[in-house]
């Protein structure tokens, strides 16, 4: 026995379902039909109202009615059962039945509630013939001692025509701002990145840019790189986001000695990083996320008359937060 919103939910899945389902016999009383029911349950009661279930399970019944399958209730017996969970991406879809389990996905978010409740109701049809078991029709009698007339073979689409589509790649752009951490200071730092992704995994570009000023002396920073990176998921919302890259670094600077031959200079430097992200998606289009890296590239000082003024090693800690939305 459900408690609370879960006992409302399915009371009214129950009184929908028994009002289809006698809508489905009285339909087909004068044909033998095969018995499907379509069960929520799996899904919690944030989901079941954000994606209105019991629009989407009258939505069902009623294709699966107009099919000539008779619904009824995910409580009774039905020869085949068709299910909806929770996955990272959406949907999941899955149809058993007595041969065959066929199983499709639908990402949600990237339209409005009724198109995602017409694309479920597709696939759950198409998924619920390829897996329906077709009863035998009987021969008919020859009115006259001749040879019965041959029997159409009943056209089954192979499971193939109806396997989830490829999921589409997505585009997130980020920018954000951290910290340059080199010994003995730490210096404001700028990204923008852009990943394309398929699925978990992805290819990221990034472009940087750090400032240091002192009074002898102004450095510039810019870097860009591309990574290889997975997302890798921790909760419905949390994502860890591991990923390597290489890349170039330009060191400018500038000394305000008016006296000095070359005031001003360029440094190119190859570097590497390992990289790691925390990812919060707060909906479907935008998400926060903190960066982690660790670079490696030619370590470069400037001095001055035996004096240090500015020193960056050969490993540059990288830290901050962006902000990114997805297209």
């Amino acid at each position: 026995m459900l408690a609370g919103g879960h006992g409302r939910r399915y009371s009214r899945h129950h009184r929908m379902t028994a009002l289809l389902c006698a809508l489905s016999l009285v339909v087909l009383t004068q044909a033998p039909a095969v018995s499907v029911s379509f069960d929520l349950r799996s899904l919690s009661e944030q989901d079941y109202r954000r994606w209105d279930g019991v629009e989407l399970e009258r939505k069902v019944a009623l294709r699966l009615i107009q099919e000539g399958f008779a619904v009824v209730s995910p409580q009774s017996p039905a020869q085949l059962r068709l299910r909806a969970i929770r996955t990272p991406e959406g949907l999941g879809l899955e149809a058993t039945g007595p041969r065959q389990r066929v199983e499709q996905g639908v990402r949600v978010g990237r339209g409005s509630l009724a198109e995602l409740h017409l694309e479920v109701a597709q696939k759950l049809t198409e998924m619920t013939r390829v897996v329906a078991v077709q009863p035998a029709e009987p021969e008919p009698e020859p009115p006259r001692p001749q040879p019965p007339a041959p029997v159409p073979e009943p056209v089954v689409v192979p499971p193939e025509d109806v396997a989830a589509a490829p999921r589409p790649s997505e585009l997130d752009v980020s920018l954000g701002l951290g910290a340059l951490w080199r010994r003995p200071g730490v210096d404001p730092h700028l990204l923008l990145s852009v990943r394309r992704g398929l699925g978990s995994f992805g290819l990221d570009a990034e472009a940087g840019l750090g400032v240091s000023r002192d009074v002898a002396l102004t450095v510039y920073e810019a870097q860009g790189g591309a990574f290889f990176s997975y997302r890798l998921p921790v909760t419905e919302r949390l994502r860890l986001e591991p990923g390597v890259g290489a890349g170039l670094v330009f060191h400018s600077f500038r000394l305000k000695d008016a006296w000095v031959s070359e005031p001003t200079g360029t440094q190119v430097s190859p570097a590497g990083w390992a990289r790691m992200k925390l990812r919060w998606r707060f909906s479907e289009q935008f998400a926060a996320e903190a960066r982690v890296a660790l670079g490696l590239l030619r370590p470069v000082t400037h001095v001055r008359e035996g004096d240090t003024l500015w020193s960056r090693g050969s490993v540059r800690l990288e830290t901050g937060a962006q902000l990114s939305w997805g297209f």
